[in-house]
């Protein structure tokens, strides 16, 4: 259902990556993975993402600054946020901001998909008055 969808994910830690890479290449999704903000940025340049998963907590950045920087060029692109159990983020902050959806840690692949398959839904059903970039 996601095979036509680009993927971009950001963790600084390398078990979610890899999970998430078994996962979503079971399925035939195009994941890509990065540990850290600066690599996001360089394959941003590179490539256009329909979906952005990037940790709260990365080694080079705060993941809400990373979309802060991204937010203006990347408009229709998915954002989401994965944030560790426990923390006080909420989806209302996190929206003001500009980013779709709060994932917390622990999560499954299944629940990670769920919540791509509903955001995208969301997305095509609301109409652009003007076309905006995906990043």
């Amino acid at each position: 259902m996601l095979t036509k969808e680009k993927i971009l994910l950001i963790d600084g830690d390398e078990g979610v990556r890899k999970s998430l890479s078994l996962f979503f290449g079971a399925r035939n999704y195009h994941l890509h993975t990065v540990e850290n903000a600066m690599q996001a940025l360089i394959s941003i340049q590179k490539q256009a993402y329909d979906i952005i998963l990037c940790d709260e907590v990365l080694p080079d950045m705060d993941g809400l600054d990373f979309f802060k920087i991204i937010n203006n060029r990347c408009q229709e692109t998915i954002k989401i946020l994965i944030s560790f159990y426990g923390n006080n983020t909420t989806l209302e902050e996190v929206r003001k901001r500009g980013v779709d959806w709060l994932l917390t840690k622990p999560f499954s692949g299944d629940e990670v998909e769920a919540a791509l398959l509903v955001l995208i839904k969301s997305k095509q059903g609301k109409n652009s008055r003007s076309p905006k970039e995906k990043c």
